[in-house]
């Protein structure tokens, strides 16, 4: 009996549904390697270093279906796609600062995890993981005013680092 690995399962799977899709005269609204990282994402929380891996064009659908739950819609798409060629730091960046700053992803707030990129300018020191996700503002600001080794402790404690 073979055995699959997660990635390969889901590379199997999307394989299946690819092909039933050409069937049907349809496309996928994916690509293999977004599909990937969206089956083995968390629901809870968005991991940064699996969609590292991703290149341009692939990350900007994953972050769009990742943060704000949604495809990318073709409007905001032409606007990015003149942005692709960036080197993948700045686009990426780019991306994810545009997406946190919206409206939309307000209402979300799904946590970005593992994200080495500078994402806010207003506060350096903001850590995103706590104040993107759905907590009271006021714990938020507490937890900002906090000495750096308190905010290592209550993160510990709740289980994110």
């Amino acid at each position: 009996m073979k055995t699959y690995t997660d990635d390969e399962l889901a590379r199997r799977l999307y394989g299946i549904a690819s092909e039933r899709m050409q069937a049907a005269n349809r496309q996928m609204p994916c690509s293999e390697a977004v599909f990937s990282v969206l089956t083995a994402a968390s629901p809870d929380a968005v991991s940064y270093p699996a969609m590292a891996q991703l290149g341009n064009a692939d990350f900007l659908e994953a972050a769009y279906l990742l943060l704000l739950g949604r495809p990318i819609d073709e409007p905001s798409r032409g606007v990015w796609e003149a942005q692709l060629a960036l080197p993948e730091p700045e686009f990426r960046t780019t991306v994810l600062k545009t997406i946190i700053q919206s409206a939309e992803y307000q209402k979300r707030r799904i946590p970005l995890t593992g994200c080495p990129l500078k994402l806010s300018d207003d506060e350096p020191d903001q850590n995103l993981l706590i104040s993107s996700q759905a907590m009271p503002e006021r714990l938020v600001r507490m937890y900002q005013r906090m000495p750096r080794c308190m905010q290592k402790l209550a993160k510990k404690i709740a289980g994110k680092e």
